[in-house]
């Protein structure tokens, strides 16, 4: 069981990173808080 929110986000960003996807986080509010991601990026900066 998931205690805190920071023990959430470490489990989900190890699964993200393993699975080369993302990690949206969102505040209470509904909102993306932070986005992060971990490789197969469909649209990576230029430059």
């Amino acid at each position: 069981m998931v205690e805190t929110q920071r023990e959430a986000i470490g489990i989900a960003r190890r699964i993200a990173q393993n699975q080369k996807t993302e990690t949206l986080i969102h505040g209470e509010n509904g909102r993306i808080r932070e986005r992060n991601s971990y490789g197969n990026d469909p649209h990576p900066p230029k430059g």
